[in-house]
């Protein structure tokens, strides 16, 4: 048996806020390996909730978000033309220190980095474990790995980068540094993410499925998920929400999907059944966005039934040509339809709110401000349907189709920092014109929330 140890690092960015952020690939690594027999130890930069660090608190705090702990930090030299303030947000690096020092020598150190841009984070954790532990061999994974595996081998100072599926790369890396690759009959196939492991923040990560059916061209899933869109077992899904809920006293679980309601009749559909028999009492949340072709009467009943109160609807932009060319995942008449179901359900505007994506590259011979105005057009439609909208800044992701078209408009070099993949610097659009529209974004969901008062 191993010990290892599982790192979730500092978030280092311009801004950063906990809206249901859990290390989910971290602790899904972390489940397997225990389930294999080795030691498992969860040290969690981003603890909110740590006795000797508790985070900020505010009125406005629901359903376990709220603000990180922010220490100001010299901005790298990519990023010195940026005029906004760059912080560590998480706990103090001297209290990170010492839990290290009130653990065991570990066998392997496995860090994650979700975001591209927070690798700094994760470098300041290699580096601190090193400096610790001399010779303890580390590891870093998570999407930063997976879509900057080379920036990462240069740079990190990582003994191994691991790609791929988490699980499988994470224990055969650990069977080969400390030559124990556990009990190879574990009582169980797909162990469930350890969240056991972190201090009760009062909500949960859930994935029932990996990857996507569809081919968006701004987004990673495809690259992250090669082997094609793999849903779980109904009942691996019920038994971890189970859990979840009545062993760890969890009031709110997030759902992670890429593709939440694909097949909903025999894959969302009996998992929301079986919450509603078993009276599980949980409020669910879409952080990732719904598709909303998907929405019926039926499913918006059940959905309402079971504990959704968080609706997010990608919607993305309500241009025809410019949704088709996305892969067409909802038109206008099929969103309209989605909000009138979810609304007859009884979800208010409060509840609904939809994705626009903003500060994409120009297509079509489209100029900078000609796409601002398509994005006017498509908020402008959100708010008719009486649904408030999400701004979702671009960022440019590595490997996908909108990353080549960002590269060719000179939006951003092929070999950039990945730093510079940071939506706060609106890469491939004009700042002081989408922070305009993003004020018009909110003046227009404040009057749709005084509507409904």
């Amino acid at each position: 048996m191993a010990r290892i140890l599982c790192v979730n690092p500092w978030i280092i960015d311009f801004t950063a806020y906990n809206q249901w952020i859990e290390p989910l690939g971290l602790l899904s690594v972390a489940g397997a390996l225990r389930a294999v027999g080795h030691d498992i130890t969860l040290l969690d930069c981003l603890d909110r909730f740590h006795p000797d660090a508790l985070a900020p608190r505010a009125p406005e705090d629901r359903f376990g978000c709220g603000h990180f702990s922010k220490v100001e930090v010299t901005k790298p030299a990519v990023l010195s033309h940026v005029r906004r303030r760059y912080g560590r947000y998480g706990l103090p690096v001297g209290l990170v220190e010492r839990e290290l020092l009130q653990m065991r020598r570990p066998d392997a150190v496995l860090v994650t980095c979700m975001m591209t841009y927070w690798y700094p984070g994760a470098f300041e954790a290699i580096q601190l474990v090193r400096g610790l532990w001399p010779g303890v061999p580390v590891a870093l994974g998570g999407v930063y790995a997976n879509l900057c595996c080379d920036h990462a081998r240069l740079h990190s100072g990582a003994d191994a980068v691991l790609t791929g599926p988490g699980e499988d790369s994470a224990r055969r890396w650990v069977e080969s540094i400390t030559g124990d690759p556990g009990n190879r009959s574990s009582p169980r196939e797909n162990p469930r993410p350890a969240h056991d492991l972190r201090r009760a923040q009062g909500y949960v990560a859930l994935l029932t499925g990996r990857g996507c059916p569809f081919h968006c061209p701004y987004c990673a899933a495809q690259v992250l998920n090669p082997g094609g869109f793999a849903p779980r077992s109904v009942e691996e899904v019920v038994d971890e929400i189970t859990w979840c809920v009545e062993g760890l006293g969890v009031a709110d679980i997030a759902f992670y999907d890429d593709a939440l309601l694909i097949d909903a009749e025999s894959h969302i559909s009996p998992i929301l059944n079986a919450v509603i028999r078993r009276g599980l009492r949980v409020r669910f949340h879409t952080p990732n966005g719904l598709h909303a072709r998907f929405v019926d009467d039926r499913l918006a009943v059940q959905m309402r039934r079971a504990g959704f109160v968080t609706m997010r609807l990608g919607l993305e932009t309500a241009d025809d040509r410019l949704s088709l060319e996305d892969g067409n995942k909802v038109d206008c008449d099929e969103f309209g339809r989605a909000v009138r179901s979810l609304k007859a359900a009884g979800f208010t505007v409060r509840d609904l709110a939809a994705y626009v994506l903003v500060g994409r590259p120009p297509r079509f011979g489209q100029t900078a401000g000609s796409d601002l105005d398509a994005v006017r057009r498509t908020v402008a439609f959100a708010h008719r349907q009486g649904v408030q909208v999400r701004a979702a800044e671009f960022s440019p992701v590595p490997g996908t189709l909108e990353w080549q078209r960002a590269v060719s408009r000179g939006c951003i070099a092929s070999d950039a920092d990945p730093l510079l993949h940071n939506k706060a610097l609106y890469p491939c659009g004009e700042r002081n014109a989408i922070e305009q529209l993003k004020r018009e974004i909110r003046d227009g969901n404040r009057a749709l929330l005084r509507r409904e008062e």
